[in-house]
């Protein structure tokens, strides 16, 4: 039955449930499943936990002191939550993608803590280490997609100078015969034309 897996089951899912438990009883008694309902330790956690038991990290971790196994866990959260928290800025707020952004790596951190045997205690400073994992990728990202946004608002936007370079100011004739008027010409180097020798016959006009 529900009860009873949660009670005595020696299953990951069980124990952790025992632990909140004893922390948030309101939060376990919402997660509590109906009672009659017959449950299973998922073949997949159970699989996970003894390949990551047999690895050389696994057994070279489990006899070291408990700050160690701390240090080292907490350092391998953090690391792990630094992707998700920038996957996690392109998602949308408490939709199910943002869930699964912020606790992807749960499972892989819990299963590793019960397998190098670190007691309930620890989980206090892996969970902080997995949220500091979380911010430094989330603000990187903001950051990153700001500076992104100014410089396409900065390429957007025309330069004063080129415009006045564009254009060219000259003293010359204007077109009812004065001289010495500015004239202001755009410049547009498609429209040029290779001129033309000036024939002898051309008049001169002198300002």
């Amino acid at each position: 039955m529900g009860d009873e897996w949660l009670k005595t089951g020696n299953c990951p899912i069980a124990k952790s449930y025992r632990a909140v438990s004893g922390v948030a009883p309101l939060v376990a008694k919402i997660l509590q499943p109906p009672p009659g309902m017959k449950f299973k330790c998922p073949q997949a956690i159970v699989t996970a936990r003894a390949a990551i038991s047999k690895t050389p990290f696994a057994k070279n971790l489990r006899p070291q002191p408990l700050p160690a196994k701390v240090l080292v866990i907490g350092m391998l959260g953090m690391a792990l939550n630094v992707p998700l928290g920038v996957w996690r800025e392109h998602t949308e707020k408490f939709s199910a993608s943002w869930f699964i952004a912020l606790h992807a790596a749960v499972p892989f951190i819990g299963i590793l803590r019960k397998s190098v045997l670190m007691p309930k205690t620890a989980m206090v400073f892996t969970i902080a280490a997995s949220v500091l994992g979380q911010v430094i990728g989330s603000r990187a990202e903001r950051r990153r997609l700001k500076s992104v946004a100014e410089k396409k608002l900065t390429l957007e936007v025309p330069n004063p100078s080129s415009v006045e370079a564009d254009q060219m100011q000259f003293a010359g004739v204007s077109s009812d015969g004065r001289c010495g008027d500015k004239v202001v010409m755009k410049w547009n180097p498609m429209m040029l034309d290779v001129a033309s020798p000036v024939s002898s016959g051309a008049a001169t006009v002198v300002c």
